[in-house]
């Protein structure tokens, strides 16, 4: 007890100090009794202060009046409110928690006196399936159009206050996020199928899946394995076998003596040897390559190549396992990546590199396709714009309105066969560009008999190089 009355009599004589030096003043103090005490550093014993303290989220005030004992002039309710108002405290004022304080006289406890009110969090966005996939049931049968997913937004929270009466923002929820593959496009907040197949969801990506699946090795007395979606084979080609897909083709066997074509993708997790493969417009993936022709529209990954014709527009990356690249004709126009380049007995390995000439040539058929279409454009505006002022003079015949009708169809016609060309622009830009740039890394090692041609300059290695990278530096060949 003794303890607590040494502990109350420094908390007073504190509260003494914040009022004769009100620049050291932490909170609020107000001696609701102060103009009748007179001389402040003989303050009675006998008068109560009040102190407002407010929580540091600003969501709580608390009035504690201090007193050395229970002799002190009374307060009351205006006391307690003039000091919370001194200290800016003007919402969520309990009156009947001020009121009980000043009936009670509670001293020497902090006493709740205004409340805050806490912001209400906003909920999270939701993804509404339209069908009942998961990572291990797939949905087939699903029609071109046919709405997959409703994207439901996020609601937000209700803003707060704290007791000055400040606005406390709520928190926004979060977007749902649905993560898309091949076959879904997306309208404002609803995903749709982009074509007929089967709906998957891989990893959590979800896909429609235009997909033959044939479970069995395939070989010449099978014919021509063609169909408009994706191909995949459990098992393995061979024996002059030939698959065409006009989107992928997954082969979870070996391939040998016969013929690969896909409109995107090729991926292959067995050997393949004597083979040949078109990737049009995407990535061949494979472990081993031996003796045989790879074209891809974008990059190849593999293993090892070995003795192959290789024709890959990105670049190639043979990092993984052997990771070598010996043998064999290899034309890339992005980076070449690897860990080895030829062998200890020096075969002859001839790489190609950032020549771009094909590109370039195909860009200017391109760029003089889309100027002659803008001039068509520009003669359509000339008319529509003519039939145009004729209307606002109103001597427009019904010959000048079918016209008018039927140049902003040609007109609508010839901007849509104009986008697709300028994507394609684009893309040849970039691979120009990346060809510029073109380099070969050897993570370990570039044999001798390795013939290197980058960016137009040529030079043969005529001795092993550890440890070596290959790149042009706009005269020559350096090799370190």
């Amino acid at each position: 007890m003794e303890e607590d009355l040494v502990k109350l009599d420094a908390l007073f004589d504190s509260i003494i100090d914040e009022i004769v030096n009100p620049e050291k003043a932490g909170t609020f103090v107000n001696p609701f009794a102060k103009q009748e005490v007179g001389d402040i550093e003989g303050l009675s014993k006998a008068v109560a202060v009040v102190s407002v303290r407010v929580s540091a989220d600003g969501m709580t005030a608390f009035a504690n009046v201090i007193s050395k004992n229970e002799n002190h002039k009374p307060f009351g309710v205006n006391d307690i409110m003039r000091a919370a108002s001194s200290a800016g405290i003007f919402y969520g004022i309990d009156d009947e928690a001020v009121k009980d304080l000043a009936e009670r006289q509670i001293i020497n406890t902090d006493v709740v006196i205004a409340s805050g009110i806490m912001p209400a969090e906003g909920t999270d966005g939701k993804l509404k399936l339209k069908y009942d996939v998961t990572e291990q049931k797939k949905v087939p049968n699903i029609e071109k159009g046919a709405e997959i997913c409703h994207l439901v937004p996020p609601k937000p929270g209700r803003d707060g206050k704290d007791v000055y009466g400040r606005v406390v923002p709520a928190g926004t929820g979060k977007t749902a996020e649905f993560l898309t593959g091949d076959g879904i496009e997306k309208k404002g907040a609803h995903y749709y199928a982009e074509y007929g197949g089967t709906l998957v969801c891989r990893g959590g990506v979800y896909s429609i899946v235009d997909e033959k699946i044939i479970d069995k090795n395939i070989d010449q007395a099978d014919g021509v394995i063609s169909y408009s979606g994706t191909v995949i084979i459990n098992g393995n080609v061979s024996s002059k076998g030939v698959v065409k897909a006009g989107r992928s083709v997954v082969i979870r066997g070996t391939v040998s003596n016969c013929v690969i074509e896909a409109g995107k993708n090729i991926t292959i997790d067995g050997r393949v040897t004597n083979a040949s493969l078109s990737a049009k417009s995407g990535n061949i993936r494979g472990t081993e390559f031996e003796d045989s022709t790879l074209v891809a529209g974008s990059g190849i990954t593999a293993s090892n190549i070995v003795g192959c014709k290789v024709k890959a527009v990105t670049g190639i990356d043979c990092t993984e396992g052997f990771g070598r690249i010996s043998g064999g004709e290899i034309y890339s126009t992005g980076d070449i990546n690897c860990i080895v380049v030829g062998t200890r007995e020096h075969a002859e390995t001839h790489i190609i590199m950032g020549e771009s000439e094909e590109f370039t040539q195909e860009l200017r058929v391109l760029e003089r396709r889309i100027a002659k279409t803008d001039s068509e454009i520009e003669k359509i505006n000339e008319q529509v714009n003519r039939i145009h002022e004729k209307e606002k003079a109103g001597t427009a015949t019904l010959e000048d309105k079918g016209f008018l009708e039927a140049a902003l169809r040609v007109r609508a016609q010839k901007a849509a066969e104009k986008a697709p060309v300028i994507e394609r622009v684009e893309k040849l830009n970039s691979i120009i560009e990346a060809a510029k740039k073109a380099t070969i890394h050897a993570r370990t090692v570039i044999y001798g008999g390795t013939y290197l041609k980058i960016c137009g300059f040529s030079q043969i290695i005529n001795s092993d190089r550890a440890h070596a990278s290959a790149y042009s530096n706009g005269t020559n060949i350096v090799i370190k």
